[in-house]
């Protein structure tokens, strides 16, 4: 119930008003800024190029889900964006842990900052220039390997055998310091007079971890979680700047790229159809995962 002040309350219609007045703002957000900017998307995944009605679109997009035996097919595109989809998710609890150790003050914990945190600093295009010369066949690694007794030096961004892979690491690299600066954010809120009451009571780092640290940082990492939902069929790498989509490394990101920028206009309506069927697709299992993530309960202190 909504109060004005001591004495007063505020009846069933002033409520009823107030909370339509407090809608109003997130409502009017969602139809200018979704609603408005995605409506001719939606009507075009009803439209034929020429701007016929049809579901041919719909069923053609399905069809290429289907399928997955192209280097540039949406099939394809779909289990890449889930690989990377799931090392992002898989991603947290590990810098969970890589947190944790900073927050501990282990050895050498600034410089290990310093590391973690580099990638994102330096600008992501020359990353990706150096990491390419790195690895290539004439390169330092190349080098190195043959130190090791290998003869032939694969290149691992021209084989569809290595390339998602190769990409997914450095993804992988690249991908530490964003949760990892929130979560050390997290762990550093946390008062430290209740971890010196359960180190009193013999708890070791385990538990404190487990017991102690996970409830008192849950309302940050379930906020990690449902965001990293959000990148269901959104997960991507820098696929342009290191294969343009070849080898077997295309995802649904670079996939719709592709159609816009190399078909132009008439690719758009089967781009429209795929983003209507994923964002059907994956908006039910978001909220659901929300769901489950919001009845877990959170630590006050």
């Amino acid at each position: 119930m909504i109060i004005i002040d001591k004495n007063k309350r505020l009846g069933s219609k002033g409520a009823l008003i107030f909370v339509l007045a407090i809608l109003i703002i997130p409502v009017a957000h969602w139809l200018v800024f979704w609603l408005g900017v995605n409506i001719n998307s939606i009507l075009l995944a009803f439209q034929l190029p020429s701007g016929e009605f049809s579901f041919l679109m719909l069923k053609t997009v399905i069809t290429d889900i289907l399928d997955a035996s192209g280097d540039a097919s949406l099939g394809l595109a779909l289990r890449n964006t889930l690989l990377y989809f799931a090392k992002d998710f898989c991603m947290i609890p590990f810098q969970l842990c890589v947190a944790y150790f900073l927050y501990k003050k282990i050895a050498g914990y600034k410089a290990f900052q310093i590391i973690f945190y580099l990638p994102g600093i330096v600008s992501g295009v020359a990353f990706a220039n150096v990491f390419s010369n790195f690895i290539a066949p004439s390169g330092p690694l190349a080098v190195l390997l043959k130190q090791f007794g290998m003869t032939e030096v694969p290149e691992f961004l021209a084989n569809s055998t290595y390339a998602t892979n190769t990409i997914m690491f450095y993804t992988i690299w690249m991908g530490w310091g964003g949760n990892m600066l929130l979560l050390c954010g997290a762990l550093a809120r946390i008062p430290l007079e209740i971890l010196e009451s359960a180190r009193l009571d013999g708890i070791n780092p385990l538990k404190e971890l487990v017991f102690m640290i996970l409830p008192l940082i849950w309302s940050t990492l379930s906020t990690l979680f449902i965001l990293q939902m959000t990148k269901l069929f959104t997960a991507s790498g820098p696929i342009l700047l290191f294969t343009g989509g070849a080898y077997q490394t295309t995802t649904i990101g670079f996939w719709i790229f592709s159609k816009v920028a190399y078909q132009g206009a008439g690719a758009y309506n089967s781009v429209a159809a795929a983003g209507l069927i994923f964002t059907a697709v994956g908006a039910p299992i978001i909220l659901f995962i929300k769901w489950l993530i919001e009845k877990i309960p959170v630590v006050e202190y």
